[in-house]
C-alpha cells in the first residue's frame, strides 16, 4: 500500500473519491454505498448507474434514510437505489445474486448535523469491507473516507489501514488532507485486481 500526502482539502478528498469512482462506473453497473448519511453519494451513485443500473445503500439511521428518501425523490433518481436500514457489517447478505459490484463508497464518521454519538466502529467496518470484496469486479473500485477526529475514529482507521496492508489482489493508495494531523481525514482508493503481487 502506497501512502501520499498530497497537498489536498477535505473537501477535495471528497471530490477524489467520486472521480476515482467515476473511472469505473458504467451504465447498468450495481453501486454500494455503505454509509448513506444524508444521500450525496448515494445520488452520485444513482446518476452514474444510468436506469438500468441499482445502488444499494446502507445506514443504520432512520433520519439518514429519510434525509437520502427525499434527496432521491426530488432528483426522480428514487427508482434505482435501494435503502437499507441496517448495519453495512451485513453487506453480503445482499450480494448473493451472482451480479458483481463494480463500485463502493464509505463515507466513515457519524452523520452530519445528526447525533454524533451514534458513529462508524472498526469491527463492523472491517466485516463490510471484506464481505464486499468477495463481490467486486475486477477492475471494480471502492473509496474509504476514514474521519479519525470522532471518538471510535482512530482505532477505525488503524484497523482499515492494517486490513488494507494485507488484503489480496487489490490495489490500495492512501491519501492524506493538505493540513494533516492525527484527526484529519485519509482517503483509501482501492482498485480490485487479478492475482496482484503485493
Amino acid at each position: 500500500m502506497s501512502s501520499i500526502p498530497l497537498e489536498i482539502s477535505e473537501t477535495k478528498l471528497t471530490r477524489l473519491a467520486a472521480e476515482w469512482i467515476a473511472g469505473a462506473i458504467g451504465q447498468a453497473a450495481i453501486a454500494i454505498d455503505a454509509t448513506v448519511g444524508n444521500g450525496y453519494d448515494t445520488l452520485f451513485l444513482a446518476h452514474a448507474v444510468g436506469p438500468s443500473g441499482q445502488v444499494i445503500g446502507f445506514d443504520v439511521q432512520k433520519a439518514a434514510l429519510k434525509n437520502a428518501s427525499e434527496l432521491l425523490r426530488f432528483t426522480g433518481m428514487i427508482d434505482r437505489v435501494r435503502l437499507i436500514l441496517g448495519c453495512h457489517s451485513g453487506i453480503e447478505d445482499y450480494l448473493r445474486n451472482g451480479r458483481p459490484v463494480q463500485v463502493a463508497m464509505f463515507n466513515l464518521g457519524y452523520l452530519p448535523r445528526g447525533d454524533r454519538s451514534i458513529v462508524t466502529r472498526a469491527a463492523t467496518t472491517l466485516a463490510a469491507i471484506d464481505g464486499l470484496l468477495r463481490h467486486v469486479s475486477i477492475g471494480g473500485r471502492v473509496t474509504i473516507l476514514s474521519y479519525r477526529g470522532h471518538i471510535t475514529g482512530p482505532e477505525e482507521y488503524d484497523e482499515i489501514k492494517r486490513y488494507l496492508e494485507s488484503a489480496r489482489d487489490v490495489f490500495v493508495r492512501e491519501i492524506a488532507s493538505q493540513f494533516d494531523s492525527e484527526i484529519a481525514p485519509r482517503l483509501f482508493l482501492l482498485e480490485k485486481r487479478a492475482g496482484l503481487e503485493r
